[in-house]
């Protein structure tokens, strides 16, 4: 691994959350705050006199949204890799953001300890291996673990999580939705664009259509979220729009659960 710290810059109107994540990035030793806007078109002025390698990103801004200084940057080189944040979560408008060239996206409020995680994986490249490694307790260094067996751990643990928020395991999506989260887990970047790279694998899988997938998926999210255990939704999600009546996102919930078991496993590349 390259011995020179991940250049960050951030762009967003929140000043105390600005001040926060950089207090965060100063205390990781293989980062530093390159640049810090306020607004979209003084976000591209110090795009262009920084170059960072990784761009954190808030879509709501004032002068120029996210989404402008995205479209500005579509010639611009090199381009940094792009996480976005965002309090919307509509599934066109993230579509519309990998398509523009977000590697990532969060939906505010978010874990900064996963952002810093992206961060890393994402400003180095970092891709998850083959066979991963967990560190031995008693100090003798890491101990190799088959995939098949950490796949095997990861649907324990997936099946687990789904009983105690009362995702109903007779449904057609409950396999699909199982299985796109070990796979969110074990490949991290698919999560960029889960409709051209995550749904077809499934569908492959099981014989059926990205399509169908996607549809199974979400309708199990949904009855999940309205008939399920609402404390283990709340302890996992937040309040947000519960009582609104609205429900996550496919990509928001694949995301969020994948995070989750990453920090809970150490499963890192």
């Amino acid at each position: 691994m390259s011995s020179e710290k991940i250049r960050v810059m951030i762009a967003d109107n929140n000043r105390e959350l600005c001040a926060a994540l950089s207090d965060h990035l100063a205390l990781q030793s293989d980062m530093e705050l390159v640049g810090l806007a306020y607004d979209g078109l003084a976000a591209l002025e110090k795009i262009k006199a920084v170059n960072p390698d990784v761009l954190i990103l808030d879509i709501t801004m004032p002068y120029l949204d996210g989404i402008g200084v995205m479209e500005r940057l579509q010639d611009y080189s090199p381009m940094p890799k792009i996480i976005v944040l965002t309090a919307f979560e509509q599934e066109a408008m993230v579509q519309r953001m990998i398509s523009m060239g977000a590697v990532y996206y969060m939906a505010k409020p978010f874990d900064t300890t996963t952002l810093i995680e992206r961060i890393r994986q994402f400003g180095r490249d970092v891709m998850p291996k083959e066979n991963r490694a967990k560190e031995d307790p008693n100090g003798y260094g890491p101990i190799h673990v088959s995939k098949e067996r950490v796949e095997n751990d990861l649907e324990l643990r997936v099946s687990k999580l789904f009983h105690e928020m009362g995702i109903p395991a007779h449904f057609r999506g409950y396999a699909y939705l199982r299985d796109a989260i070990i796979m969110a887990v074990q490949e991290v970047e698919l999560l960029g664009n889960i409709t051209k790279h995550l749904y077809p694998r499934i569908a492959d899988k099981y014989r059926s259509t990205s399509s169908g997938v996607e549809s199974a998926i979400r309708h199990t999210i949904e009855v999940g979220w309205q008939r399920g255990n609402p404390e283990t939704f709340v302890k996992i999600f937040g309040p947000g729009e519960r009582g609104k009546g609205k429900f996550p996102t496919t990509a928001s919930f694949i995301a969020k659960i994948a995070d989750k078991l990453r920090l809970e496993t150490k499963y890192t590349a």
